[in-house]
Formats: C-alpha cells, structure tokens, sequence
C-alpha cells in the first residue's frame, strides 16, 4: 500500500506522459522482491540434497512459496530514481506520477518493520510521500549514493558530532541525572 501526503499543486500527481523527468535515469524500484524468491527456490532444491524428510518437506514449502510471489504477487513500479530527482508513482498501473527534484526533499529515511518496508520522503513543504516496496535496500543504496546529507540517520549522526560534549559537560550531566536532589 502506498500513502501519499502530497498537499500542493506544485507536487501535483499527473498523468504519465505529462510528467517532466530531469537527468538520467538510474535505478526502477518496483514493489515485489526480484532476488529473494528465486534465491530460495534454489536453497529449497537444495534441501532436497541430503535426503532428510523434515529437510524435503520445509525444501517444497520454500519452493511453493516462492513460486506463489513470483506468479500470483502482483508487480508494480513504486518509484524511479534519477540524478536529479524522483519520480514517484500515484497508482499501480503506472499512469499518473510526480517528479519531486533532490532540491524538494528536506529528508528522507528508509523503515523497516516485520514484513513492512517503506521510503518515506519528507518535502521541504512539510508533506511527505510514504512508498511500500520490498525493494528499499535497492533505494537506499542509491539515494545515499546521490543525496546521503539529507538522509535522516546521517543527519542525526552530524548532528551529535557537532555538539558532542566536553569531559566536563558529559561528568555534570552524569552527576545531574544520577544525584538530583
């Protein structure tokens, strides 16, 4: 499921052929996993090998699971990644979509939860565009590859380092919080 919090006409989803797309082409993130289910059919053939029935039985669950998202799971471009921005799709067919250059997003973060991957993208307005994906590692290596400054874990991490604390400062706090009176 995708949730799109898009709240001006500037950052408007639009049919397809309307969009306008800067720079090149780099990445196509689509929402079903490429690697992962064909990986596991050829670890459940595998199990196969060693001729153990609880190894064979788990061997054809991997296998029929595995076949089951790669036919019955529906495919669908989430987003496309360019060097000068993204270009995120409204619906699973592919006909509207929103070009959002890097200079429009303030930050970005992808979450993971059990079976829940997203890409959320906070825009310098304030609104935010969430895409599910199976497919967000393959985002995160080349979002932080183009834009890892506004990435919200890097932003954290220069954060701290410009105000980390002196001896004295991190002794006070220490005395602070575990002797108040």
């Amino acid at each position: 499921m995708c949730y799109d919090i898009v709240m001006n006409d500037k950052h408007a989803y639009l049919s397809i052929e309307e969009v306008k797309t800067e720079g090149q082409f780099l990445k196509a993130i689509c929402f079903k996993p490429k690697a992962a289910p064909i990986i596991m059919i050829i670890v459940g053939i595998l199990m196969f090998i060693p001729r153990i029935l609880l190894l064979a039985v788990l061997g054809l669950f991997f296998i029929v699971m595995s076949v089951l998202v790669l036919f019955l799971v529906k495919d669908f471009k989430v987003m496309d990644i360019f060097d000068k921005g993204v270009l995120f799709y409204g619906d699973k067919e592919a006909k509207l979509a929103c070009f959002i250059p890097f200079d429009d997003i303030r930050m970005w973060t992808v979450k993971r939860d059990s079976g829940h991957d997203t890409a959320e993208f906070t825009l310098q307005d304030g609104s935010m565009i969430i895409k599910d994906s199976f497919e967000v590692d393959k985002a995160y290596r080349t979002l932080y590859g183009l834009i890892k400054e506004k990435e919200e874990k890097y932003m954290k991490a220069q954060k701290a380092r410009e105000n980390q604390l002196s001896i004295p400062d991190a002794l006070e706090n220490i005395r602070n919080r575990f002797f108040k009176k």
